[in-house]
């Protein structure tokens, strides 16, 4: 990262109207957090950044403890701003100040400042990276916008049912279904009540027409 990318990332972020406010803003911020760190930390650091941002950081020698309220105090007090903007801006320069370091030395600068100092280096999640989409003013359909389509969708007839589904038939269950029978089950078998009478009657008459049955007497002994 450049020095002119980290101050306008700063700027924009912040709301600065300039990338000087953003120069001054980030020196500020880089002279109060190195005053918190060691020689051999502030070294780490100042080699990952530019060598604008590491001068300012090598200028300094480390002073007592302090703690996160005490720290945004001197931060509005050299950038000669309210309190609360001294909170917002530390925050934007830590953030880009995380975004421009490797991972070993991130790890070391937040392990070595304290806990509540660090947990403000913390690189700004990645914005979703949207597919930009061509529009042709000639094509008035989503089909005809898409490469290779030959019809809108409102034309689409996609198919109803595998080629050996049901659906496909005109009537589907038609030989079942009580609204395309064409009587009830015992009518399609012939087991109503009148064929059966009808069967019984006919057996009857062909019966009578045969005569008694022929029967073979047993004379009694005496």
């Amino acid at each position: 990262m450049t020095h002119g990318e980290f101050l306008s990332f700063v700027a924009e972020r912040s709301g600065l109207t300039s990338t000087e406010e953003a120069g001054r803003t980030v020196r500020a911020v880089l002279e109060a957090i190195g005053q918190l760190m060691s020689r051999p930390d502030r070294r780490t650091l100042a080699e990952e950044l530019p060598a604008q941002l590491a001068k300012t950081l090598r200028s300094v020698d480390h002073t007592e403890e302090l703690d996160l309220t005490q720290l945004y105090a001197r931060i509005a007090a050299q950038e000669g701003v309210r309190p609360g903007f001294a909170v917002e801006h530390t925050g934007v320069v830590c953030q880009v100040v995380a975004e421009a370091l490797s991972p070993g030395a991130l790890h070391r600068v937040r392990e070595t400042l304290p806990e509540t100092v660090g947990a403000l280096f913390v690189p700004r999640e990645p914005v979703e990276r949207f597919e930009h989409v061509h529009f042709d003013s000639r094509h008035h359909t989503l089909a005809e916008g898409q490469p290779g389509s030959r019809h809108p969708l409102s034309e689409a007839r996609p198919e109803r049912a595998h080629s050996h589904s049901v659906a496909r038939a005109d009537n589907p269950h038609g030989d079942s279904k009580l609204s395309s029978a064409t009587g009830l089950t015992q009518e399609r078998e012939q087991e109503t009540l009148a064929h059966l009478k009808s069967t019984s009657l006919a057996r009857s008459q062909r019966k009578n027409a045969m005569g008694p049955p022929h029967v073979v007497g047993i004379e009694a002994s005496t």
